[in-house]
């Protein structure tokens, strides 16, 4: 019974502190939605525009390299996993992501977990959910 309750514990931890992260990158994407505009119009992005993006890309990448572990760990359901590993989908499956990801974030994650990266980004068609988010309203 002790053993359970501690289970329940720290996988209700483990998701506050997921949730605590998204909410973070969430409010840190808001304030960048200039840069976001960009790269969903496919528009060049200045050297300082790039850095926003990439510190933004960074904080998104670390957070699915939290949350990974905490699957494999058995303290994040199957289904959740996915929806959060979207994410990785949503920042680099594009043109522009992919070319971050290759020459940015690979090397700023384990080497396990990049190999998860590039295995879901093999086949992966580029992701419109930035297009969509700014377009939902359009008729």
């Amino acid at each position: 019974m002790q053993i359970r309750q501690n289970n329940d514990l720290l996988r209700s931890e483990s998701r506050q502190t997921l949730v605590s992260n998204d909410v973070t990158s969430l409010g840190v994407n808001m304030n960048n939605t200039d840069v976001f505009t960009k790269y969903v119009s496919e528009s060049e992005l200045s050297a300082e525009e790039q850095l926003r993006m990439s510190f933004m890309f960074s904080l998104d990448l670390r957070n699915r390299e939290f949350e990974y572990p905490q699957y494999k760990n058995g303290l994040l359901d199957e289904e959740t996993w996915l929806a959060y590993r979207h994410v990785i989908l949503i920042n680099h499956s594009t043109e522009l992501g992919r070319k971050w990801w290759d020459k940015i974030g690979r090397g700023i994650v384990a080497p396990d977990f990049a190999k998860l990266v590039d295995e879901l980004l093999v086949d992966a068609k580029p992701d419109d959910t930035y297009q969509r988010m700014a377009t939902w309203a359009e008729s």
